[in-house]
Order: structure tokens, then sequence, then C-alpha cells
């Protein structure tokens, strides 16, 4: 029995030309397999995915992380139906660090406007939702999350696709951490009426207002303090006749050039004084442009930490009021000129914020007992200015030494 040979000469080159078809064809069918697959957002590892999902055994409770991919783009797939603000403080961290890389399992806190509520869809395994309402005659936020939160909307944002994401996120971070709502008492104060008021509540809120938005801008965070701290709680307006507001403001956030930008004539302020060191005392007092009164204290905020322990804070104080000079000695006769004082605080959380005429304003989450450590047990009366005496009157006023006549030319600065 003979066989057939199919390589005979005449079989050969039909199937060299279809082996050569062949391998062409696979070779095309693998290019386009690989462009196909090709993303147009990530790499990782050699792989090409649209998105790129790790499960790992190390991680707790078997979460799943997103690659680090571009933030804009796992945005834009996550694109929500509505316009939502971005207000999870973890995913911004990462935003503000450009790592995206997010666990799955978690949802991302976003805030959707109340006028959106009713006729919105969102993915609610995605996303956790905070509703806020934003009222024109209002400087902040409100959001419904922990009872109510309020932030300025002193910020800016930019769009992925229906995200409003902070411009400036490490100030929209500062502000949300500060913005646990505490309500004011509202009390009504018996006043004789034949006492002078030097304040209007609405014109110096706004004043102060207006203030806070510089020190903002300088990334400061300042908090109501002392006798307008006072106010605000008691009656939620300040004290009529007091002749001055009061804030403070951490040493570690404080920038002192924020003076100098005064003295330049670059704010909408004047500096009329500058008293104490920067290490450890100081105090600046501003008026408005536009307003002859009143006056603002913002005081600078210290750490006394005693036996390697944080003991309290404090503000300074400086008596200047009687210095005299002898004209050619220049040997000052002192009375109380350049003593020094320290006015106590207690260890409390001040990352909480108030409402005074339609303006947010920084304040301690417990201030009753500030209050209580700075007035007395009868805090709640009222007590008149002009009985009322800043370097001996307070419960919570220390002694802490003097300066010199020659540090009191250097610490001790009013403007004219």
């Amino acid at each position: 029995m003979s066989s057939i040979n199919v390589w005979s000469r005449g079989a050969k080159p039909a199937f060299v030309r279809f082996l050569i078809f062949g391998i062409i064809l696979q070779a095309v069918l693998l290019v386009l397999i690989y462009k196909n697959s090709k993303p147009s957002r990530c790499e990782f590892q050699g792989f090409f995915l649209d998105k790129i999902i790790l499960f790992s055994d190390s991680l707790p409770n078997n979460q799943s992380i997103t690659a680090n991919i571009s933030c804009d783009d796992l945005l834009n797939e996550w694109d929500p139906e509505v316009p939502v603000l971005l207000i999870d403080l973890d995913f911004l961290e990462n935003l503000k660090n450009e790592d995206c890389r997010w666990d799955e399992t978690k949802r991302v806190k976003i805030g959707v406007h109340v006028k959106d509520k009713d006729g919105s869809i969102i993915d609610t395994t995605r996303f956790g939702v905070v509703f806020y309402d934003s009222q024109d005659n209002k400087d902040f936020l409100e959001f419904n999350e922990d009872g109510k939160r309020i932030i300025p909307k002193r910020f800016e944002t930019r769009r992925i696709g229906n995200f409003k994401v902070p411009a400036n996120i490490q100030r929209f971070i500062e502000f949300y951490k500060r913005s646990k709502f505490v309500e004011c008492l509202g009390l009504e104060m018996n006043r004789n009426k034949s006492e002078e008021a030097y304040q209007n509540g609405t014109t110096s809120a706004n004043i102060l207002a207006r203030f806070q938005d510089e020190l903002i801008d300088m990334e400061m965070y300042p908090l109501l303090n002392g006798g307008t701290l006072l106010g605000w709680y008691r009656e939620c307006t300040v004290i009529p006749h007091t002749l001055d507001l009061d804030f403070s403001v951490f040493k570690e956030n404080y920038k002192p050039e924020y003076a100098e930008k005064v003295l330049r004539g670059e704010t909408d302020f004047i500096l009329r004084r500058k008293f104490g060191r920067l290490e450890d005392s100081q105090e600046i007092t501003v008026v408005s442009k536009e307003e002859v009164r009143p006056t603002i204290d913002l005081f600078v905020m210290y750490d006394y930490v005693e036996d390697g322990k944080l003991a309290y804070r404090y503000i300074s104080g400086l008596s200047g009021e009687k210095i005299l000079e002898f004209s050619n000695k220049r040997n000052p006769e002192f009375s109380d000129d350049g003593r020094k004082f320290r006015y106590t605080h207690l260890l409390l959380d001040p990352s909480c914020a108030a409402e005074m005429h339609g303006h947010l304003f920084w304040i301690l989450c417990n201030p009753i007992e500030q209050l209580k450590h700075e007035y007395g047990p009868l805090w709640y009366l009222d007590h008149p200015t002009g009985k009322y005496y800043w370097n001996s009157s307070g419960k919570n006023v220390k002694s802490a030494g003097r300066f010199t006549w020659e540090e009191m030319q250097k610490y001790y600065l009013e403007y004219k």
C-alpha cells in the first residue's frame, strides 16, 4: 500500500502560504487584543487595566485598595448624578498628596445641597451623603452632620465632573476640623438703661468678621476670647458697654508678618499697638479703617509646660500706662509699668464653631468651663465695664514678672 506524501512538490507552496497567513493573522489579533486592553488611565506592575483593584490577605477586613492612579481620573470614574461637594477629609488628604489609593470598602463623604435632596440618585454604597444649605444672609455653609456643622464660604472649588473639589485643600480641612456647631444661650440681661453702649452687635460682628477674613487669608484661625466669648455665649451678641473685641490665635498658627502688612497699609485695618515678645507674650491691637471703633485685640495663645507636661494655655497682658522718662537719665519711675500678666486658659477642645449675627466664628467646644474659670461662678451676671479692671478683676490672672525700661522701648509699641 502506498501512502500519500503531503510534502509533495505541488502541495508545499499552498501549505506554506496557509501557514504564513495563519501566523500573520495571529499577530494581528494579538495586536488588536493588546490595544483594546490597554487603559487610558493607569499602569500598575506591568498589568494594564481600566481600573485595578488589589486584594491582599495582609490588609485587615479584606480591604480592597485602588491603585495609585490619577486622582482626577478616579473621581471621573466615580462621577455622581448631581453636583456634590467633596468633604471627605481622608480622601482630601490623599488628593492633596496626589496619592488616591482608596479602601473600596469605605464610602466617600460628599455634601449634597438640600435643593437636590429629593431629585438626586446617588450610589449610597459608594458615597456617604451629608446634606448642606447655603443661605444668602450668612457667610457659612450648614451641614446636617453630627447635629450641625458650619464652615465659612470663604473657599474656592474646581470641577471634576460633578465633583466640586476645594482648590485650597488644607484650608478646607482646617475649616471642617473646626466645624462642630455650638449654640449660644441668648440670656436676657437686665442692664441699667442709663449705661452707655459703645458697641452695636451687628456692626461689631461685621467688623470682626472682616478682620477674621484677613487672618484666614494668612492661614490663621482665631478664637473668640475674653469678653467677646462671654458676650456671644451669654447673649448671642457682643456686650454693648465693652470697649473692644477679643480674638486669640495659637502660637504655632500665628503669622507675625500680618502686623507688618497692616503697618504697610496693605489691609483694611490700622495697627494701633503691638505688645510683648513673639516667643511668649505678643498682642496686637487693630481698628478698622472704615469705623473708628471698636478696637480689636489679637492675643497670641501660648502653652505653659510644667514638669514636662502641658499645664495650661495662656495669653498675655502688659501694663505701660505710666512710663516716665527723666530727660537725660532715661531712668523711669515704675509703678505698674512694665508688669506682665498671664491669663490662664483651660485645656479645652478649641475646634468648634458658632454663629453671631450671620457670621461664623470659632470657639472652644465647651465655653462655659472657660467662662467659669475666667469670671467665676456668677459669670452669667452682667459686670459693668467701668468696674472691671483688666489686670485684676479676672479670676484667671497671674503676675508674670516685669520688662525692664530698655525692654519696654522694644516691646511696648504704639502707633498713631
